[in-house]
């Protein structure tokens, strides 16, 4: 049984863009993260080493936004995959970091499809 410890727990954005991250990639239908390359209208796929490059995080009085940008196999429903995909994230980070999910906000964009193979 888990012991309670009084006291408060501090997370860092880049923490949760790494969580976020992580939980991304676990997803069906998730190829990679994306980073959108300056002056052009490409997207690269990150390295698993820098998946925070693809997520945004921004605290508000609201609560925690979190946008993932990534990168879907083609052929996948799209919706399907997102709704996965939010869930996943906000599970995690419900989870790991203690956020309570009324205040989190997921934002999924889709930055490109690409194939397996």
């Amino acid at each position: 049984m888990p012991e309670t410890i009084p006291g408060s727990l501090a997370v860092s954005n880049d923490v949760i863009a790494d969580l976020a991250g992580y939980a991304a990639m676990s997803c069906y239908g998730v190829v990679g993260m994306a980073e959108q390359l300056q002056g052009a209208e490409s997207v690269r796929i990150l390295p698993i080493q820098r998946l925070r490059k693809g997520v945004s995080v921004t605290a508000t009085e609201e609560g925690l936004s979190v946008d993932l940008h990534v990168v879907l196999e083609s052929g996948v429903n799209m919706r399907s995959v997102s709704e996965n995909l939010a869930s996943a994230v906000t599970f995690s980070l419900e989870e790991v970091a203690q956020i309570d999910p009324s205040r989190l906000k997921i934002a999924i964009h889709i930055d490109a499809l690409k194939s397996r193979a």
